[in-house]
């Protein structure tokens, strides 16, 4: 089956077509960018039905994969099954599930998604006095900044002068000590999972060429958000200059240099590869008087390539654009509200209200809540948040890693969030002993005498202890709490349990859709660790998002607030000079290019008490006069 190209244009056919070597195709807002990546890798399976090479796909999130995943199914059938999508963080997973005993991991090991969790490990390496933490909370930022710059404990040096030998000493100590600890205890938080698997294919040549040879063609969506970590991995899976490497990126869109992010990661992959060039201007999402004011504003930005062209409307429509000032951010805030109320119920999931931080975001949604208009900070979380989804997880992580102390805490503080009695993680340790099992054999033996629980610790004896059944053990697991959650007379008993309950089927069918349903216990937590918690919102709920959290989304109506120095841009680009605010001009293009219909511009003239004069974006833009 020929892959049908006939909605392209000449632009976009020219990068689905590429064949050999390396690519970037620069692609700006709305150019059909995910389509014609997709189509690219669709076109090289097509067009090599009897070979056996595969193609490994990198996308910057979860959702992006799943959704290329399915359309590649939907194009190719059971021929996708040659395609690995992944994100960078799941691809370096499977690496270390295969590879990692190299490092001694097992293929077992557990993913820390919590901050929480990982100041502990530094307080408990203090407390045995490994190494000395004086502040847990700073030395962690300072591991997760190694991390991302892809710099390990022999490299330090030549980031501290020869004045600062001892705090260069001091860090280095901590950094080894908490990598041997993740060693040790079979553990990989999202950093370390890029250090070690850097690792692997460093120390073992055979490894990297094996992988290689697997993977013939590597495509990278979003390249512009990578930090250089993920480009250490990148190289050692393409480490040649005529490697069949095809990159789709916005510099543009560089919105995330607090991760790691840099746009001289564009220069450097020109560098590394001398890679053909394809632009795709075309913006099929936003009318053209969005498209035009946000030309002129990035067009201030001196540190974009120099050859970029500029966005072209392919929309008839011209759209419409309208900016409001106000006297103070109430009235901002109030006029926001009755705009809100003018749309139907059943189209206000069509509006997304954007600020630069949650700080306006949170009066936003009370006052919203407060007039009876449903509205929602999107945010992601890593983790459940409801008790009982809480004591179903941990419990089958339990199940994974027995001698966890950890995870037997928090299985017994989610426990006593549900009946209301105590249970000690000590108690639960001493009985194991005493009778000679594993903790969670003693765990469910506890939670049996309560009349609440006895069916959840019945069925975990079976399915996790005596089977490793885990998704019967769930299957149960939910059915009673769905019960329980039904038992009070006014509301539910657990608030977040049905967002919780979703997230936990929305994302287990599509682990078992990827990877199928004889999924390892390990695996399955392994991907649901790595899979982003999200609300789903109803049709009559408004979405209130940060610039960063709406990256990659698009609205009919998108309502940008506080657009006033000191907000947008925010004080820290203001003092800290050219670069940060050339990143901050990038994030309101990204913030005006989320509107496929109607942008709503505001901003007030005081803020929490303090005088602000409009945002210097505004007058870029065109909009009041410079």
């Amino acid at each position: 089956m020929n892959v049908d190209f006939s909605d392209l244009n000449e632009n976009q056919r020219q990068a689905v077509e590429w064949d050999e070597g390396a690519l970037l195709v620069l692609a700006g807002p709305g150019s059909g960018k995910t389509a014609v990546l997709t189509l690219r890798i669709a076109n090289l399976i097509s067009r090599s039905p009897k070979d056996n090479y595969r193609i490994l796909g990198l996308a910057f999130t979860v959702k992006a994969a799943n959704e290329m995943r399915d359309r590649l199914h939907e194009l190719l059938g059971e021929r996708s099954r040659r395609i690995q999508l992944r994100t960078f963080h799941s691809f370096c997973m499977d690496i270390l599930r295969q590879h990692g005993s190299q490092l001694n991991f097992r293929p077992d090991f557990e993913v820390i998604t919590n901050d929480m969790d990982r100041i502990a490990i530094l307080k408990e390496l203090d407390d045995l006095g490994h190494v000395e933490v004086d502040d847990p909370e700073s030395s962690l930022q300072q591991i997760d900044t190694m991390f991302k710059h892809g710099i390990t404990a022999r490299d330090l040096p030549e980031y501290f002068g020869e004045d600062k030998n001892d705090q260069c000493r001091i860090l280095q100590g901590i950094f080894s000590g908490y990598t041997e600890w993740l060693v040790k205890e079979n553990q990989v938080d999202f950093g370390s999972m890029l250090h070690f698997t850097r690792k692997v294919l460093e120390r073992i040549p055979r490894i990297a060429r094996q992988v290689r040879t697997v993977y013939r063609y590597v495509c990278v969506d979003e390249f512009q958000d990578t930090n250089l970590a993920q480009y250490q991995v990148l190289r050692l899976l393409c480490p040649e200059k005529t490697s069949n490497l095809f990159v789709v990126a916005d510099d543009d869109q560089i919105i995330f240099q607090w991760n790691g992010a840099n746009p001289k990661r564009l220069e450097e992959l020109k560098s590394d590869y001398s890679p053909k060039v394809v632009q795709l201007p075309e913006n099929y999402r936003c009318p053209a008087r969005v498209v035009e004011i946000a030309n002129r504003l990035i067009e201030h930005n001196s540190d974009r390539i120099g050859t970029k062209k500029m966005s072209i409307a392919q929309k008839e429509n011209p759209g419409n654009i309208r900016l409001k000032s106000f006297g103070d951010f109430n009235e901002e805030v109030g006029e926001l509200v009755s705009e809100i109320k003018t749309f139907p119920k059943n189209r206000r999931e069509t509006c997304l209200v954007l600020a630069r931080s949650n700080k306006l975001l949170m009066q936003v949604k009370d006052d919203m809540i407060a007039t009876g208009v449903e509205a929602e900070i999107v945010s992601k979380s890593q983790d459940f948040i409801s008790p009982p989804i809480q004591l179903m997880y941990y419990a089958m992580k339990l199940a994974n890693a027995p001698e966890s102390r950890s995870l037997l805490h928090k299985l017994c503080v989610a426990t006593g969030l549900i009946d209301g009695e105590k249970l000690s993680a000590e108690d639960v340790l001493a009985q194991a002993r005493v009778e000679g099992v594993v903790p969670i054999r003693a765990f469910f033996s506890q939670i049996a005498e309560r009349n609440t629980l006895k069916s959840i610790a019945t069925q975990g004896v079976y399915s996790l202890c005596d089977s490793l059944d885990y998704m019967s053990f769930a299957r149960e697991a939910i059915g009673v709490f769905d019960a329980l959650n039904q038992t009070r007379e006014v509301g539910e008993a657990f608030p977040d349990y049905g967002y919780d309950k979703e997230n936990w089927e929305r994302i287990s069918k599509q682990i078992h859709h990827t990877h199928g349903d004889k999924l390892s216990l390990y695996s399955f937590l392994q991907e649901m660790d790595l899979s982003p918690k999200t609300k789903a919102l109803p049709k009559d709920c408004v979405r209130l998002q940060t610039v960063h959290t709406a990256k990659g989304m698009e609205s009919k109506n998108v309502f940008i607030i506080g657009l006033a120095e000191d907000h947008f841009p925010t004080y820290f680009a203001i003092k800290n000079g050219d670069s940060t605010m050339q990143e901050e001009r990038r994030n309101c293009f990204v913030a005006v290019t989320r509107s496929s219909r109607n942008l709503y511009l505001s901003y007030s003239n005081q803020y929490f008490g303090w005088s602000k004069k409009p945002s210097r974006f505004l007058a870029e833009m065109g909009l009041i006069p410079g």
